[in-house]
């Protein structure tokens, strides 16, 4: 007969439930990761940036399937399916939540404020409320800024120097979206010390186009500027194709406008802050607050131009011009 001390055999029995516990504790932190991920724009218009992001977890070693997966919803560019899609995510209760811009941001910040958000291209999270400071935003909610507004004056005037002969400007705005507001506010008051008339015509979603471009037409539009929204973002390839069918130049804020077949773009680089992005998932998921990680700008702007669709619709750049290009497209 064997015999057990009730001591031994104690020590014996915790000793084995700490084995049983261990592996269902590492399991658990191991445990896949689930990041929302809502854009107002498409599939196509949001890949570089998704696809900006994963390089920038993947230099953290985190491994998408392995360590986290992506549920992703797309509003494209009908603005009536953000409130749904926000709260289909929240419902969903990912660990993390990733995002676009201010219409986005906002959306999700309506229906939670545990889950943490992070935003890789708002125009101005102070001002619109989302955050108490650039330094200590607060809350559930961090990320990168894409200066947006104060980046608007800024194309009118590089469409000015490109061609100074060009006087009557059509701007596409999103009415709905806070954000292009703002964009547009600048873009107008910039306007009269260029010598430039500014139209706005509004786009609330892809069938407004057909309707902007014929009162663009009739009003005798020599150009056309681009706000940032998820319309714009989302129809790129259909806003480049009817802009360059009219043979008149036209400058947007992102350059997936360009790389659509646009004549030419000035941004912040939007896969850049995508990628940076990954740091705030990676240091939020190993559980720092997001309110107090600092809100960051971005560190790179690009000018684009494409050289292609300026020859097919007769129009040239001046060399004193094309020299100052980040990027060309031929």
């Amino acid at each position: 007969m064997i015999h057990i001390r009730r001591r031994e055999f104690l020590f014996a029995v915790g000793t084995g439930s700490l084995l049983v516990c261990l592996p269902a504790f590492a399991q658990q932190e191991k445990r896949v990761r689930r990041i929302g991920y809502l854009s107002p724009g498409s599939l196509q218009s949001n890949a570089a940036w998704l696809a900006a992001f994963r390089e920038g977890m993947a230099e953290l070693r985190w491994v998408e399937g392995r360590d986290y997966v992506i549920d992703a919803r797309y509003g494209n560019g009908v603005a009536q399916t953000g409130l749904g899609l926000a709260a289909e995510l929240v419902a969903a209760q990912p660990d993390l939540l990733l995002t676009t811009g201010d219409e986005a941001v906002r959306l999700l910040a309506q229906r939670t404020e545990i889950i943490p958000i992070v935003f890789a291209i708002i125009q101005d999270p102070v001002g619109s409320g989302l955050a108490a400071s650039l330094q200590r935003p607060g809350g559930n909610i961090t990320g990168l800024t894409s200066l947006g507004r104060d980046l608007a004056a800024k194309r009118l005037q590089l469409l000015k120097e490109a061609f100074p002969r060009v006087a009557r400007v059509v701007l596409l705005f999103e009415p709905a979206n806070p954000g292009t507001l703002s964009q547009a506010k600048e873009i107008e008051q910039a306007a009269p010390r260029l010598g430039m008339r500014v139209t706005p015509i509004e786009l609330r979603q892809p069938a407004d186009m057909e309707l902007a471009f014929k009162r663009g037409v009739a009003i005798g539009a020599q150009a056309y500027i681009m706000t940032q929204g998820g319309v714009v973002v989302s129809q790129s390839r259909a806003i480049a194709d009817r802009i360059n069918r009219l043979k008149v130049p036209a400058i947007a804020g992102w350059s997936g406008y360009v790389e659509a077949g646009g004549l030419m773009s000035y941004a912040p680089s939007f896969p850049d802050n995508f990628r940076r992005a990954a740091a705030y998932v990676h240091k939020i998921l190993k559980g720092a607050k997001p309110g107090d990680l600092p809100i960051e700008q971005p560190l790179r702007f690009e000018l684009v131009l494409n050289l292609k669709t300026a020859k097919a619709m007769g129009v040239k750049f001046p060399q004193s011009f094309l020299v100052r290009a980040d990027r060309v497209i031929e």
